[in-house]
């Protein structure tokens, strides 16, 4: 993790993934995130963006809209209330990072998600009850998680480093990397959840940790039948 754009080239150069989080957004690290995400997009290195609580503050939409003018995202992941901003649709104050109650249909949301993905010629991914993947051609809705993600702060900002790993890894596809991500992260949350030791949000963070672990090292071994659990959809819109 690093907060000073003038480390970038740097890190750039090591072959991970960039993310940038406006969880925290504060005016003078504006200019590191810019700095960062030109670094990256110099070496072809992927970038996501997680615009967290887009349309709380002024600060945060300015911040969003600058970056998306300034460089390339790979991947632009958000709730349905963040990608509304992103795509400007949405002039409505946010809370915050929590979603706000959604009104929209299953294609609506599905529709956003393509469409942002088109305009911004990248892989859009918007999380929710069901979550929508799509590069702009192709569009899938992932069934899987559980509600005590939506219980405990910071889910969503691990879901995006989670992708990013997966997308640091996969440079081919990058639709492919996210959906293989998410549903690790989100059939991890629902194997965590069923543990015997887990009564709520506070005991299923550790079993969460301890799953997606658990997952990853059967995937390694060739082991995949955790994977029979998932529920993916391709969505004709």
């Amino acid at each position: 993790m690093s907060t000073d754009g003038g480390e970038a080239a740097d890190l750039a150069r090591l072959g991970g993934c960039l993310v940038i989080n406006t969880g925290t957004v504060q005016p003078h690290t504006r200019k590191s995130y810019i700095q960062a995400l030109q670094a990256y997009n110099a070496v072809g290195g992927p970038t996501l963006l997680d615009p967290v609580g887009a349309g709380a503050t002024k600060l945060r939409r300015e911040t969003v809209k600058q970056l998306l003018n300034e460089g390339y995202f790979d991947i632009i992941k958000g709730n349905e209330s963040e990608l509304e901003v992103v795509y400007g649709v949405n002039t409505r104050q946010q809370r915050g990072v929590d979603s706000s109650q959604s009104t929209s249909t299953h294609e609506e949301k599905a529709l956003l998600a393509k469409q942002l993905a088109k305009r911004e010629r990248n892989v859009v991914v918007m999380t929710g009850e069901v979550d929508y993947l799509s590069d702009g051609r192709r569009t899938y809705a992932i069934k899987n998680g559980h509600h005590y993600l939506g219980h405990v702060t910071g889910t969503g900002c691990t879901l995006g480093t989670t992708i990013a790993s997966f997308a640091a890894v996969e440079r081919h596809d990058t639709l492919l990397a996210a959906i293989a991500a998410m549903l690790l992260f989100e059939l991890a949350a629902e194997h965590a959840a069923r543990k015997p030791g887990v009564q709520g949000p506070g005991t299923f963070v550790p079993a969460l940790i301890d799953s997606i672990h658990e997952f990853s090292l059967k995937s390694e071994k060739g082991d995949d039948a955790w994977l029979s659990k998932a529920e993916l959809e391709v969505v004709d819109i």
